[in-house]
């Protein structure tokens, strides 16, 4: 009997220290303050009253935790299909990250070098090109962007091409090089191209696959993959365009062929999703640690200085940009974020790392100035990480 009574009292005593433990980090569970889901919602809505939005879903985490989830809209006009957290929206340049991310996979793996030169796998380049694939993934290799132009937009973006079929119009373009790899910065999703087939090429695998199995599966992401428009995917957004006359409405998206925008934008994925791949990325989950510190680190230059993009008056603009991920303010704790557009979709992503905060937002709907991206972030960001008074003592 005694020993059953000092059972029970250590399974009380756990028990209060559980639920101790619980009321110390009450700010982990709870969701954003009713004031910004107005704020996120009125914006979202506002978007949609206006005819500039078809349907979307916006998505935070905070510690961890989901703290809101919420569609908006349509995520299919003609079947008046609403959207919702767990509706399949394509996410365009978003897929850079795990593209970059799959590359460090096999880095990770002694598979090849950051530092090793494109042209080790992708032979097909001229002999002496000195492109590596740090360069690719940091957008500093000065290869000319395969996408937009007049043979892009009415002939290859609708043309099931392989990978190899792929780097043939990619190595077509002329100039091959915009700049002298390591001289600046450009955002080219050709970088991106060489990357994907390097991961082909190295592991053996389309990519695809390499990045379901290698980077999804175990994070349960089950509702992301490279998306083929011929598929049939439960609960996928159709994308639409903007009528661009004064009568608002909508067309529906002509659909591209997803083996062009192939590693640099062929993903499709959830608010949900991404809120996990962020959170597992930033916590240690997927990469080493060297890796993911290279990810997060701008880039820098052949002569050491940070990467920069020459404006056509001559001047430099300094960039921000790591692996696959736009990187901003304090170095000990960054802002990670990326955007990404493609045809009938508009996609964002941004992590706090200070305060361990994620943002998704995906639309249905082509890019415009007229999206609820801008007032969504300032929403989130006004509660997670809001600034600081001037005169406010340090941490």
């Amino acid at each position: 009997m005694k020993g059953s009574c000092l059972s029970k009292l250590r399974n009380l005593a756990a028990v209060l220290v559980v639920g101790l433990a619980v009321l110390a980090t009450p700010a982990l569970c709870q969701p954003l303050s009713a004031s910004t889901q107005t704020a996120i919602d009125k914006a979202m809505q506002a978007s949609i009253d206006s005819g500039w939005t078809a349907g979307g879903a916006v998505a935070v985490m905070r510690h961890g935790k989901v703290v809101f989830s919420r569609g908006y809209g349509m995520a299919n006009l003609e079947t008046a299909t609403p959207a919702t957290p767990d509706t399949v929206f394509r996410i365009g340049s978003l897929t850079k990250q795990f593209t970059a991310a799959a590359v460090l996979a096999l880095v990770d793996d002694g598979k090849l070098s950051l530092d090793d030169k494109v042209r080790k796998y992708i032979p097909e380049l001229p002999a002496d090109d000195p492109t590596t694939i740090r360069q690719l993934l940091t957008h500093t290799a000065g290869f000319t962007d395969y996408v937009g132009g007049p043979e892009f937009d009415e002939r290859v973006k609708w043309l099931p091409l392989t990978t190899d079929q792929l780097l043939a119009h990619v190595l077509s373009s002329k100039p091959l090089h915009r700049f002298e790899p390591g001289t600046q910065w450009a955002y080219s999703s050709s970088n991106y191209a060489f990357a994907g087939a390097i991961v082909e090429r190295v592991s053996g695998q389309p990519i695809g696959v390499f990045v379901k199995t290698r980077l999804l599966d175990p994070l349960g992401m089950r509702r992301t993959a490279f998306d083929n428009e011929r598929a049939i995917v439960p609960g996928r957004a159709s994308g639409y365009d903007r009528i661009k006359v004064e009568t608002s409405g909508y067309i529906n998206t002509r659909t591209v062929s997803m083996s062009v925008p192939f590693a640099a934008g062929a993903m499709a994925s959830t608010v949900g999703d991404l809120l996990i791949w962020s959170d597992a990325l930033h916590h240690g989950r997927v990469l080493k640690p060297d890796s993911y510190r290279q990810m997060t680190t701008p880039a820098k230059l052949n002569d050491g200085s940070q990467a920069s993009l020459v404006r056509p008056d001559g001047t430099r603009k300094v960039i921000g940009y790591g692996l696959g991920l736009s990187v901003s303010g304090d170095p000990a704790a960054p802002e990670l974020a990326h955007d990404g557009a493609i045809d009938g979709f508009t996609a964002m992503m941004t992590t706090l790392t200070g305060p361990d905060a994620v943002l998704t937002v995906l639309v249905n709907t082509s890019p415009s100035e007229h999206l609820a991206f801008g007032g969504v972030i300032a929403a989130f960001k006004a509660e997670v990480a809001p600034p600081k008074a001037a005169n406010a003592p340090p941490n």
